[in-house]
């Protein structure tokens, strides 16, 4: 089944989400419906709000008015934060679901992250060797994580950022329109032009990313899967946005990941829609239909053990 983004706001999405908290009962720590619950109370302004606080004053406004998404974002944050810190890294990487389309990977010799938003984005910046960032919009992207990787001069792989802080910006720089392949330490990403929608053509870049036999492939807010052609023929992780138009489970067939990753579930910005966790385990069920496996990371999640 395929979801646009418009079918999604004028409520043909809503309409054929069936209830599925039995399913959300077995892979949820907690009580999955009601954090939904408080996330359909809890305004955009406040989240933007949020966005520009600091950690003290986010701390006193969760014990003076305790709030669960607040206390999710930062606890998933921290729990991510002490495993770049702490994970030993054999041959197959660590990969977190930080939020919305945010991923975090850490190899052998590198750690970096994909479309890293947060409150606390920059305090990733000295343990990251470099950053992908798939397309120009807020919630891929965090600009005070982007200046810090710059001004230290660390890759930053995008097709709108300049990333001239690199001493070798020509040949280091992580800045390009077309597809490239880079090669950082023990990781080697390449990069695929994929449309966002109908109208913004070539806007998103997927990324391919191989380290040793491990392959992810992240395709951002992609309209279609014709535009991702991997070289790898069985990834071991798509982490995908099911609701820009996308036929989820027809791209499962033709990337033929060993887990799809549905991502990009309740982002708190969108004032007009969000993905509700039920979607996205919808989506799962069609994925498993096809004969797949699937998940619906929550934010924090470690991912690579689900495979």
């Amino acid at each position: 089944m395929n979801i646009s983004r418009k079918e999604f706001v004028l409520g043909a999405a809503a309409a054929t989400v069936m209830p599925v908290m039995a399913d959300v009962a077995k892979t949820s720590p907690f009580d999955l419906k009601a954090f939904q619950a408080a996330i359909d109370k809890y305004p955009a302004s406040e989240y933007v709000e949020y966005l520009k606080a600091d950690t003290a004053t986010v701390k006193a406004s969760l014990v003076s008015k305790p709030n669960v998404v607040v206390d999710k974002l930062e606890s998933a944050f921290d729990e991510i934060l002490e495993g770049v810190k702490t994970t030993a890294v054999t041959d197959r990487p660590a990969v977190w679901m930080l939020y919305n389309m945010g991923i975090v990977v850490k190899t052998r010799e590198a750690c970096f992250g994909i479309d890293i938003v947060h409150r606390r984005a920059k305090e990733l910046a000295p343990y990251f060797d470099f950053m992908l960032i798939t397309h120009n919009h807020g919630d891929h992207c965090n600009e005070e994580l982007y200046a810090a990787m710059n001004k230290s001069g660390k890759t930053v792989i995008s097709n709108f950022k300049d990333n001239y802080g690199v001493k070798n910006w020509k040949r280091d720089g992580g800045f390009t329109r077309a597809k490239k392949t880079f090669k950082i330490k023990d990781v080697e990403v390449t990069t695929m032009l994929v449309d966002h929608n109908d109208y913004l053509i070539d806007y998103t870049t997927a990324f391919e990313i191989k380290v040793g036999d491990f392959t992810l492939v992240h395709s951002g807010d992609c309209f279609s899967v014709d535009k991702i052609n991997p070289a790898c023929a069985n990834p071991d992780i798509w982490v995908v946005h099911p609701c820009c138009g996308i036929k989820t489970e027809e791209g499962v067939k033709k990337l033929n990941p060993k887990l799809t990753a549905i991502c990009h579930v309740c982002e708190l910005g969108h004032k007009g829609w969000r993905v509700p966790w039920e979607l996205g385990y919808k989506v799962k069920g069609w994925v498993e239909a096809a004969g797949y496996k699937a998940a619906v990371p929550m934010w924090g999640e470690r991912i690579d053990n689900i495979i």
